[in-house]
């Protein structure tokens, strides 16, 4: 089995609070898991950043992500951030994001 197989059925980002998040993260996935690009993005580290990078890859995640319902219209620093959360995805799994994001959110509610 390849390994980006473990993410076509992930859909559900509601563990995500903020709701364009939830869209930009989603609609990221979704583009990453058609052009079959997991296992390459948790290997792949951008020099100048995933904003300015032209890797083909990068490209076509970005044209992929604008043919999909609804999508969420990057600036480059919304591209960014929503290809680090991918990356951490890509790199650690969708439990350890999980986990993560839940982590965080309630250390920010304990110390916030």
């Amino acid at each position: 089995m390849r390994r980006h197989l473990q993410f076509i059925a992930m859909q559900d980002f509601s563990f995500l609070q903020d709701e364009h998040t939830q869209q930009m993260v989603c609609n990221g996935y979704n583009a990453i898991t058609q052009l079959e690009l997991w296992v390459w993005l948790g290997t792949y580290e951008p020099v100048d950043g995933f904003m300015w990078d032209s890797h083909p890859n990068i490209l076509a995640i970005m044209q992929k992500m604008e043919t999909i319902e609804d999508p969420p219209s990057h600036s480059g620093a919304s591209f960014g951030c929503t290809m680090r959360h991918l990356q951490f995805i890509a790199k650690n799994g969708m439990t350890e994001y999980i986990n993560t994001v839940n982590t965080q959110v309630n250390v920010t509610t304990i110390t916030g």
